[in-house]
């Protein structure tokens, strides 16, 4: 069974055409990163994507560094899901995204587009929240930022941030750590302590409450 880490870009869509058209953003690109069964780095994709209405958002262009000149003669969303599903390829598979937004996307413009390639439905029925799932090995609700994981792992974070393929690396990183149980253990020994509850013990959180309350704040930062 191969694991697919999957990351992607969106741009907004205007207030003007969003109304009309009832499709919010569209998708500027796919980042993935394949691991083969032992979480293993096999191979790695990433294609910019042609958004059908209007241009790149002044703010999208800030954050994720995509101008229009990037997306001049890219896929548009059809032929680009089509190619990842060929790079993807066939067998079982598990697909992991920092969130759910992710393959939300995939579904509302999939929908909205007409497109009705099998890839979406294969990722619908094995789509993993990793994000959600980290929160839970670290015995916590909160969610948190995908930098702030890397941080925790004093990992360093590869590449630039919000760019699809280089957040795909560094949450397969994750993931991959994760799925290490006696080295997850060790490398996030200092941030599980602030967090776990020990039977009979008193944890870091109980003997340093304004330390963990600096450290929450610090998290919480963009």
């Amino acid at each position: 069974m191969n694991h697919i880490v999957i990351d992607l870009e969106m741009n907004k869509i205007t207030k003007q055409i969003r109304d009309s058209y009832k499709l919010s953003s569209e998708l500027i690109e796919i980042g993935a990163v394949k691991m083969n069964g032992a979480f293993h780095v096999i191979d790695t994709y990433q294609t910019y994507v042609s958004p059908d209405f209007g241009k790149m958002d002044e703010k999208i262009i800030q954050l994720t560094g995509i101008t229009d000149d990037k997306l001049v003669g890219a896929p548009k969303f059809a032929e680009a899901m089509d190619d990842f599903a060929k790079w993807i390829g066939k067998g079982k598979t598990q697909y992991y995204s920092w969130s759910m937004s992710d393959i939300r996307q995939f579904q509302n413009e999939a929908e909205f587009k007409e497109y009705k390639g099998g890839i979406i439905r294969k990722m619908e029925v094995n789509w993993n929240d990793f994000q959600q799932e980290y929160s839970r090995l670290l015995g916590i609700e909160k969610k948190i930022k995908l930098k702030q994981a890397v941080a925790a792992a004093d990992y360093e974070f590869t590449g630039a941030e919000h760019t699809a393929l280089s957040d795909a690396v560094n949450t397969a990183e994750i993931l991959s750590l994760s799925k290490d149980k006696a080295k997850f253990e060790q490398v996030m020994k200092p941030v599980l302590d602030l967090f776990r509850t020990e039977t009979g013990e008193n944890t870091l959180l109980d003997m340093c409450p304004e330390f963990f309350a600096s450290y929450q704040k610090m998290q919480e930062k963009p």
